[in-house]
């Protein structure tokens, strides 16, 4: 939906770039504020032992919830 504001992220390349740059490799957690489809959601979990996301729009959380594991991703439906 474009109505909040909602852009994703689709190149893998960069962001893969990002999740280098925002955290380093084997760190025990990290948070990811907006994740949308997870474009970059995936880059950070191979960096990180746990993630956590906040995420406000209901309908995206539900589908990450369905494709990320349980035992490493916390999902916050929260703005």
């Amino acid at each position: 939906s474009k109505n909040p504001g909602q852009n994703f992220l689709h190149d893998q390349n960069l962001a893969r770039a990002i999740a280098a740059a925002a955290i380093p490799e084997h760190a025990p957690f990290a948070l990811e504020i907006g994740p949308g489809l997870g474009a970059l959601t995936i880059p950070l979990l191979e960096r990180c032992d746990h993630l956590l996301l906040v995420e406000k729009d209901h309908r995206l959380a539900e589908w990450l919830s369905a494709r990320l594991p349980a035992d490493r991703v916390e999902i916050a439906r929260a703005d």
